[in-house]
């Protein structure tokens, strides 16, 4: 606007009309935007092919390790010595980078299908040991075969006993880090129950590992149907169906169903009393966490969820989940899980590190384990308005019950019967800080709309007081010249109408 080439009506006009304007936009501003704006943010979040959450999700968006915890036994010779309990020495961590990519996308909104590709590489720096660290650990083959006869007839356990003495059977098993992790190994044992080809056992290999085959497979974890939040954002990130069925099969009613997160994708909106679980494919199961306590995190507030003797109950603290214990067989005591359906029924079991939040039981039979509150639980730390998740820490612990077993030659004189730790498995992630800039942008933006809202209505105020100041006092730009012109005018023509002449 040039002001010296307006009339002072244009100028009237452009004052008032401008400050009207940012005086009403400034007020729908400040009372409109925050809904608007969390209303935009959530047409947004819904996952679509190349949506703004898509790219996030497809491929893991900040740096994530897998880290691992192998116990060695280090008195295997003193298993029948009742003068001496069996010890266990943890070795590690053993740290992989953990690269994820959803593969093999098949869209059917409001749901998408896909396989989870993981490829780990081994970083020495970040880990306590080498790959070559030789493990010592229970005979868990013999102890599985020897649990799955158990409750057969005499003859049978005599025919198994012969089996195991003959094919590969044992006390204990010696192998490096990176051979139980990773690598695998040869054992002649499991290479004659893969050549049984028994439906009863199915082994598809001659090789063994707690991961073996794993890396860089896109089919070992199955595949996941979850709901991408289209139509009801409140479900995005829900898990619908593991291996296109809605349960597992290895626990019965409620146990057994598809449910929870696969830890990826959560739904926004969040509520203080409401848990959230996270589907663990390997154990075939979900893991519960309750909200624990309010956290800032990098100067954006969070709730920290960690799991409680409520995650691990097998139905003595709460009756639903009395289904997670196996039929037909005895039920551990609360805070450890009975692994065995997912373990070809071999005496393996899943908790939490070093038997934290367990029975005293659990730990009475052995020496070397130290439960630790500050180390051994597992939690998420997420921001609740838009459901992400800025650190999480997921962690369990496998063992094996070692069991005295009278028509087995290797087991008929165990000392103690005990839970054997065999390895820790642990996932740990923090939000990189260009997504916690861009977090602490979309949680500003309601707060940045009204700020502009609140600017804009000062001035566009201002700018109406300015005006009416202005026009009461005669300021306005190139008023007197108005002012001259119209005398003048007046003046001329008193001297040709009236004129003495």
């Amino acid at each position: 606007m040039c002001c010296s080439c307006c009339s002072v009506r244009q100028q009237k006009i452009w004052v008032f009309g401008l400050g009207s304007f940012l005086l009403i936009l400034g007020t729908v501003l400040l009372s409109a935007w925050p809904s608007l704006s969390r209303q935009w943010i959530r047409n947004i979040l819904p996952l679509a092919p190349n949506s703004f959450i898509y790219k996030r999700w497809v491929t893991t968006p900040t740096p994530v390790y897998s880290t691992f915890y192998l116990f060695n036994w280090t008195n295997p010779e003193d298993l029948n010595n009742d003068k001496v309990k069996p010890s266990f020495e943890q070795l590690g961590p053993y740290t992989f980078s953990d690269y994820k990519e959803n593969v093999h996308l098949m869209w059917q909104q409001p749901e998408v299908t896909y396989y989870g590709r993981r490829v780990w590489h081994f970083v020495p720096e970040k880990s306590k040991g080498s790959l070559d660290d030789v493990i010592v650990t229970p005979h868990f083959p013999t102890l599985t075969a020897a649990r799955y006869v158990r409750k057969y007839r005499r003859p049978l356990r005599k025919i198994m006993n012969f089996a195991l003495n003959r094919e590969g059977g044992g006390t204990y098993m010696s192998y490096t880090a990176g051979q139980w992790l990773f690598d695998g190994f040869y054992h002649e044992l499991i290479d004659f129950v893969e050549r049984l080809h028994s439906p009863l056992l199915p082994l598809y290999s001659d090789h063994f590992g707690w991961f073996y085959m794993r890396n860089n497979s896109e089919t070992a974890e199955g595949n996941f149907t979850i709901h991408t939040g289209h139509g009801d954002l409140n479900r995005m990130g829900e898990l619908q169906l593991w291996n296109g069925t809605a349960h597992t099969g290895y626990y019965e009613g409620e146990c057994g169903k598809v449910n929870g997160s696969t830890g990826e994708l959560w739904a926004p909106g969040r509520r203080w009393h409401e848990t959230i679980s996270i589907f663990l494919s390997d154990a075939s199961r979900y893991i519960n966490l309750y909200s624990m306590a309010n956290v800032t995190v990098q100067g954006i507030d969070a709730w920290r969820y960690e799991t409680s003797e409520l995650s691990f109950d097998n139905g003595q603290l709460a009756p639903d989940t009395k289904c997670f214990c196996v039929a037909k067989k005895e039920c551990p005591l609360n805070g450890v899980l009975d692994f065995s359906p997912a373990a070809y029924h071999g005496p393996i079991y899943m908790s939490h590190l070093h038997f934290y939040m367990t029975d005293e039981s659990y730990r009475r039979n052995t020496t070397g384990l130290r439960p630790n509150p500050l180390e051994h639980g597992m939690y998420v730390v997420m921001e609740p308005t838009l459901g992400i998740p800025l650190s999480l820490k997921g962690q369990v612990m496998i063992s094996v019950l070692v069991q005295r077993d009278e028509a087995i030659d290797y087991l008929k004189d165990v000392a103690y019967d005990h839970y054997a730790p065999l390895f820790v498995v642990q996932l740990h992630a923090d939000l990189g800080d260009d997504l916690i800039r861009l977090l602490k942008l979309g949680l500003s933006v309601p707060q940045i709309g009204q700020f502009v809202g609140l600017g804009l209505l000062l001035i566009g105020l201002i700018m109406l007081i300015v005006g009416v100041l202005v026009s009461k006092k005669h300021i306005w730009h190139n008023e007197w010249k108005t002012k001259d012109s119209t005398k003048v005018k007046v003046i001329e023509g008193d001297g040709v109408n009236g004129s003495k002449y």
